[in-house]
Protein backbone atom coordinates (compact mmCIF):
# COMPACT_ATOMS: atom_id res chain seq x y z
CA UNK A 1 0.00 0.00 0.00
CA UNK A 2 1.34 3.42 -1.02
CA UNK A 3 0.27 6.98 -0.26
CA UNK A 4 -0.69 9.46 -2.98
CA UNK A 5 -0.84 12.87 -2.60
CA UNK A 6 -3.22 14.84 -5.00
CA UNK A 7 -4.21 18.48 -4.85
CA UNK A 8 -7.80 20.03 -5.74
CA UNK A 9 -8.96 23.21 -5.71
CA UNK A 10 -12.09 24.86 -4.58
CA UNK A 11 -13.23 28.45 -5.24
CA UNK A 12 -9.84 29.42 -5.54
CA UNK A 13 -8.51 27.25 -2.60
CA UNK A 14 -6.23 24.91 -3.04
CA UNK A 15 -6.25 21.36 -0.60
CA UNK A 16 -4.12 18.97 -0.06
CA UNK A 17 -5.73 15.25 -0.29
CA UNK A 18 -3.83 12.20 0.62
CA UNK A 19 -5.08 8.83 -0.27
CA UNK A 20 -4.12 5.16 0.31
CA UNK A 21 -3.98 3.29 -3.03
CA UNK A 22 -3.70 -0.85 -3.29
CA UNK A 23 -1.23 -1.12 -6.03
CA UNK A 24 -4.42 -0.77 -8.43
CA UNK A 25 -4.38 2.02 -10.26
CA UNK A 26 -6.57 4.80 -11.34
CA UNK A 27 -8.94 4.46 -14.69
CA UNK A 28 -7.66 6.51 -16.78
CA UNK A 29 -10.61 9.10 -18.54
CA UNK A 30 -9.69 8.94 -22.98
CA UNK A 31 -9.61 12.46 -23.83
CA UNK A 32 -12.91 12.02 -25.98
CA UNK A 33 -14.84 11.62 -22.58
CA UNK A 34 -13.09 14.95 -21.50
CA UNK A 35 -13.64 16.47 -24.85
CA UNK A 36 -17.64 15.56 -24.61
CA UNK A 37 -18.10 17.02 -21.16
CA UNK A 38 -16.56 20.56 -22.35
CA UNK A 39 -18.93 20.32 -25.31
CA UNK A 40 -22.00 19.67 -22.70
CA UNK A 41 -20.41 22.45 -20.50
CA UNK A 42 -20.66 24.74 -23.40
CA UNK A 43 -23.64 24.26 -24.26
CA UNK A 44 -25.21 24.47 -21.16
CA UNK A 45 -22.71 28.17 -20.90
CA UNK A 46 -24.41 28.82 -24.57
CA UNK A 47 -28.39 28.61 -22.42
CA UNK A 48 -26.90 30.69 -19.59
CA UNK A 49 -27.08 33.63 -22.21
CA UNK A 50 -30.72 33.18 -22.61
CA UNK A 51 -31.76 33.47 -19.21
CA UNK A 52 -32.53 29.54 -18.68
CA UNK A 53 -32.25 27.34 -16.18
CA UNK A 54 -30.73 24.19 -16.74
CA UNK A 55 -30.07 20.59 -15.36
CA UNK A 56 -27.36 18.17 -17.17
CA UNK A 57 -24.75 15.46 -16.38
CA UNK A 58 -22.29 18.54 -15.69
CA UNK A 59 -24.52 19.44 -12.41
CA UNK A 60 -27.28 22.13 -11.59
CA UNK A 61 -27.10 25.51 -13.84
CA UNK A 62 -28.75 28.59 -12.48
CA UNK A 63 -29.42 31.63 -14.61
CA UNK A 64 -27.17 34.08 -15.02
CA UNK A 65 -28.27 37.40 -13.00
CA UNK A 66 -27.97 40.95 -13.68
CA UNK A 67 -26.47 43.60 -11.03
CA UNK A 68 -30.09 44.87 -11.43
CA UNK A 69 -31.14 42.01 -9.96
CA UNK A 70 -28.43 42.10 -7.04
CA UNK A 71 -30.50 43.95 -3.94
CA UNK A 72 -33.97 42.31 -4.43
CA UNK A 73 -32.07 38.96 -4.98
CA UNK A 74 -29.97 39.32 -1.58
CA UNK A 75 -33.69 40.43 0.23
CA UNK A 76 -35.46 37.67 -1.28
CA UNK A 77 -33.04 34.67 -0.11
CA UNK A 78 -31.74 36.15 3.20
CA UNK A 79 -35.92 36.60 4.20
CA UNK A 80 -36.07 32.72 3.16
CA UNK A 81 -33.15 31.78 4.74
CA UNK A 82 -34.26 33.58 8.25
CA UNK A 83 -37.42 32.66 8.03
CA UNK A 84 -36.41 28.76 7.31
CA UNK A 85 -34.26 29.09 10.61
CA UNK A 86 -36.68 30.62 12.78
CA UNK A 87 -39.52 28.01 11.55
CA UNK A 88 -37.21 25.54 11.91
CA UNK A 89 -36.05 26.55 15.58
CA UNK A 90 -37.00 29.15 17.46
CA UNK A 91 -36.36 33.13 16.58
CA UNK A 92 -33.05 33.82 17.34
CA UNK A 93 -30.55 36.95 16.87
CA UNK A 94 -28.05 35.89 14.84
CA UNK A 95 -30.01 34.48 12.14
CA UNK A 96 -30.84 37.41 10.46
CA UNK A 97 -26.60 37.95 9.74
CA UNK A 98 -26.40 34.30 8.90
CA UNK A 99 -29.22 34.94 6.47
CA UNK A 100 -27.59 37.66 4.99
CA UNK A 101 -24.01 36.84 5.21
CA UNK A 102 -25.20 33.46 2.80
CA UNK A 103 -27.47 35.45 0.72
CA UNK A 104 -24.25 37.57 -0.12
CA UNK A 105 -22.00 35.07 -0.73
CA UNK A 106 -24.88 33.50 -3.06
CA UNK A 107 -25.34 36.82 -4.91
CA UNK A 108 -21.98 37.61 -5.20
CA UNK A 109 -20.81 34.21 -6.47
CA UNK A 110 -23.25 34.42 -9.25
CA UNK A 111 -22.67 37.84 -10.39
CA UNK A 112 -19.05 36.87 -10.86
CA UNK A 113 -20.56 34.13 -13.18
CA UNK A 114 -20.85 31.05 -11.19
CA UNK A 115 -23.88 29.40 -11.88
CA UNK A 116 -23.41 25.57 -11.14
CA UNK A 117 -24.87 24.73 -8.20
CA UNK A 118 -22.24 22.43 -6.02
CA UNK A 119 -19.61 25.24 -6.48
CA UNK A 120 -22.00 27.77 -4.71
CA UNK A 121 -23.13 25.44 -2.46
CA UNK A 122 -19.20 24.90 -1.33
CA UNK A 123 -18.57 28.71 -1.88
CA UNK A 124 -21.11 29.68 0.26
CA UNK A 125 -20.32 26.94 3.19
CA UNK A 126 -16.42 28.19 2.96
CA UNK A 127 -17.60 31.89 3.54
CA UNK A 128 -19.67 30.78 6.30
CA UNK A 129 -17.06 28.99 8.43
CA UNK A 130 -15.86 32.63 9.34
CA UNK A 131 -19.38 32.85 11.06
CA UNK A 132 -20.00 32.27 14.58
CA UNK A 133 -22.19 29.52 14.72
CA UNK A 134 -22.67 29.53 18.82
CA UNK A 135 -25.85 30.99 18.93
CA UNK A 136 -27.61 28.77 16.58
CA UNK A 137 -28.49 24.92 15.85
CA UNK A 138 -26.99 24.94 12.60
CA UNK A 139 -23.81 24.73 10.65
CA UNK A 140 -22.57 26.48 7.69
CA UNK A 141 -22.91 23.50 4.95
CA UNK A 142 -26.89 23.44 6.15
CA UNK A 143 -27.46 26.84 5.71
CA UNK A 144 -25.27 26.41 1.91
CA UNK A 145 -27.55 23.51 1.07
CA UNK A 146 -30.74 25.02 2.14
CA UNK A 147 -29.58 28.42 0.31
CA UNK A 148 -29.24 25.96 -2.81
CA UNK A 149 -32.84 24.44 -2.28
CA UNK A 150 -34.42 27.74 -1.95
CA UNK A 151 -32.93 28.81 -4.70
CA UNK A 152 -33.58 26.06 -7.15
CA UNK A 153 -37.22 26.19 -5.80
CA UNK A 154 -37.47 29.80 -6.86
CA UNK A 155 -35.88 29.04 -10.28
CA UNK A 156 -38.69 26.34 -10.90
CA UNK A 157 -36.55 22.97 -10.11
CA UNK A 158 -38.12 20.23 -8.55
CA UNK A 159 -36.56 19.70 -4.97
CA UNK A 160 -36.28 16.54 -3.59
CA UNK A 161 -36.80 15.60 -0.18
CA UNK A 162 -38.94 19.14 1.18
CA UNK A 163 -41.30 19.17 3.83
CA UNK A 164 -44.94 20.44 4.02
CA UNK A 165 -43.22 23.96 5.73
CA UNK A 166 -40.55 23.71 2.40
CA UNK A 167 -43.46 23.93 0.11
CA UNK A 168 -45.23 26.47 1.78
CA UNK A 169 -42.54 28.95 2.93
CA UNK A 170 -42.38 31.24 -0.28
CA UNK A 171 -46.01 31.46 -0.20
CA UNK A 172 -45.60 32.79 3.95
CA UNK A 173 -42.85 34.66 2.95
CA UNK A 174 -44.30 36.59 -0.06
CA UNK A 175 -47.20 37.46 2.54
CA UNK A 176 -45.00 38.11 5.21
CA UNK A 177 -43.29 40.86 2.74
CA UNK A 178 -46.83 41.96 1.10
CA UNK A 179 -47.69 42.79 4.92
CA UNK A 180 -44.38 44.80 6.14
CA UNK A 181 -43.33 42.27 8.22
CA UNK A 182 -39.98 41.32 6.31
Amino acid sequence: MSAVMTSTSVNGVTHALKSRTLGVSKPTVSTTAVSQRKQMRSVVVHAADSGETRNSESGIFMRQITEAEKDAEIKYLSGMIKLWLDDEWSVQTPHSDLAKQAAEKCVAMRLAGCEEMGSLVMGIAQDLLSFDFSDTFVNSFEVANKTSEILMMKEGYEVCCLSKEDETRQQRYEEMVANGEM
